[in-house]
C-alpha cells in the first residue's frame, strides 16, 4: 500500500471512530443527575423560615451519588435523610446522608444501600422525598420530592 492511500485509510479510520465516537456507540450510558429544589414550603413541620437548598443524584446499582445542598437554615443543620412517603406526608427516615453541620452547606457523596430499595427510588422518585433536619424544625426544615 502506497504511503498516501495508507495515510488516507488511517483517516478514514480516525473518521469512522470520532463518528461512532459522536454517536454514542460503545460509550457507557451516563445517567443525567436528577435536580431537586429543597424548600420550606414542601416541608410538613411548619417551616417557615425561608431555608431552601437542592439535591441532585444519580443511581447506579447499589450506589447513589449526591450532592446536597442547604441555604440559610434557622440553625445548623443535624441531620439528612431520603424518606419513602408520598408530598405532605412525614414518614421515618429511610437513607442517612451526609450533610454540613451549619446552616449553609454543600455536600457531595457516594454511598452504598441496598440495590432494590435504590432500584425503587430511581423506579419511582416521586414515593420518596429529601429533608434536612434542624433543632429548631426536627422532622424538617426544608424537603424536597424526588422526580424524574
Amino acid at each position: 500500500m502506497s504511503q498516501h492511500a495508507s495515510s488516507a485509510v488511517r483517516r478514514l479510520g480516525a473518521a469512522a471512530a470520532l463518528g461512532l465516537l459522536l454517536a454514542g456507540v460503545g460509550l457507557p450510558a451516563v445517567a443525567a443527575p436528577n435536580s431537586v429544589p429543597l424548600n420550606v414550603g414542601q416541608e410538613v413541620t411548619g417551616s417557615n423560615t425561608g431555608a431552601s437548598g437542592s439535591f441532585t443524584y444519580t443511581i447506579d446499582g447499589d450506589q447513589l451519588c449526591y450532592t446536597l445542598v442547604a441555604r440559610n437554615l434557622s440553625v445548623p443543620a443535624v441531620a439528612a435523610h431520603i424518606h419513602q412517603g408520598p408530598r405532605h406526608v412525614a414518614t421515618p427516615p429511610l437513607i442517612p446522608l451526609e450533610f454540613g453541620a451549619t446552616t449553609s452547606f454543600s455536600v457531595s457523596d457516594c454511598l452504598t444501600f441496598d440495590a432494590a430499595v435504590l432500584a425503587d427510588v430511581e423506579a419511582n422518585p416521586r414515593d420518596y422525598y429529601v429533608n434536612v433536619h434542624t433543632p429548631t424544625f426536627p422532622g424538617g426544615e426544608i424537603r424536597g420530592q424526588l422526580t424524574h
